[in-house]
C-alpha cells in the first residue's frame, strides 16, 4: 500500500468513525467477510469501501485478516452515537501532547492486532476511554500494552480472579513484566508486620487496572492496588 492509499484509508477511518453508519457492520463471528461487502454496507462505513476501492480487501489471506480485524473493532461501538464520536476525536486532536491524525493513529493500532480478538479488545477500550471519558493518552498507553503481548497471555491476565490479579507474585508476574501491566516487583507489607526481603509481589499498573475492569466488563475499584513498600 503507497502513501496516497494509506492517507486515504486514515481518511476514511476518521469519515467512518464520524459519520458512518455503524449499524451495519454484522457480527464478524457470524457473517463472511464478502457477505458483509456484498451487503450493500459500503456507502455507509466509509472505510470498507475505501479498502474495496484501493484493491486491499478480501484479496489475499492478510487482506481478510485485516478487513475481519477492521470489522471487529467497528462492531462494539456501532450503537454508539455518531456526535459522541466527532466530539471525543476533536478533544484527542486538541490535545497539545498528541501530534498525528486520529484515523491514521487508529489504523495503525488495527494493523498491530494479531487478530480479530485484539481488535475487539481495542475496540473496547476505545469506547471507555475514548468516547466515554476522553482519555485518550490512556487509551494510547494500553494499546501498547495490548499490542506487546500475546492473545494467550492477554487472556491469562483477564482469566485471574479479581482478588489475585492484583497481588501475584514475581514470578508469576514474569510473563507481563515490561509490558505496562505490572510494576516491578516489590516486598508487601504482610498482615502480621514481619517482611521477607525474598517474598516479593507485583501490583498492577494504572493501565493493568484499567484493561482488567474493562475487558472483563467489571466496573472500576473505588480503592487502588495494593499497598506496596518503596
Amino acid at each position: 500500500m503507497n502513501m496516497e492509499e494509506n492517507k486515504s484509508l486514515a481518511v476514511s477511518m476518521e469519515q467512518t468513525l464520524e459519520y458512518g453508519n455503524l449499524e451495519f457492520i454484522g457480527d464478524i463471528g457470524e457473517v463472511m467477510i464478502d457477505a458483509v461487502l456484498d451487503d450493500g454496507i459500503l456507502k455507509d462505513v466509509p472505510i470498507l469501501g475505501t479498502l474495496v476501492g484501493v484493491g486491499k480487501c478480501v484479496k489475499n489471506i492478510y487482506d481478510a485478516l485485516f478487513a475481519k480485524k477492521l470489522i471487529a473493532f467497528l462492531f462494539p461501538i456501532k450503537n454508539t452515537n455518531p456526535e459522541d464520536r466527532i466530539n471525543a476525536i476533536k478533544k484527542w486532536e486538541e490535545d497539545e501532547s498528541y501530534r498525528g491524525a486520529v484515523g491514521e493513529t487508529l489504523l495503525g493500532m488495527i494493523q498491530r492486532c494479531d487478530d480479530s480478538v485484539k481488535a475487539d479488545w481495542l475496540s473496547k477500550l476505545f469506547f471507555e476511554l475514548v468516547l466515554k471519558r476522553n482519555r485518550s493518552r490512556l487509551f494510547m498507553r494500553a494499546e501498547k500494552t495490548l499490542s506487546s503481548l500475546s492473545v494467550m497471555d492477554m487472556q491469562a491476565f483477564l482469566n485471574m480472579s479479581r482478588e489475585s490479579y492484583s497481588h501475584i507474585s514475581e514470578e508469576d508476574c514474569e510473563p507481563y513484566l515490561g509490558s505496562g501491566l505490572y510494576k516491578s516487583p516489590k516486598v508487601v507489607e504482610p498482615a502480621d508486620g514481619i517482611l521477607d526481603l525474598d517474598d516479593k509481589y507485583c501490583a498492577p499498573t494504572e493501565v493493568g487496572i484499567w484493561i482488567y475492569h474493562v475487558l472483563n466488563d467489571i466496573p472500576m475499584p473505588e480503592v487502588g492496588a495494593p499497598r506496596l513498600l518503596f
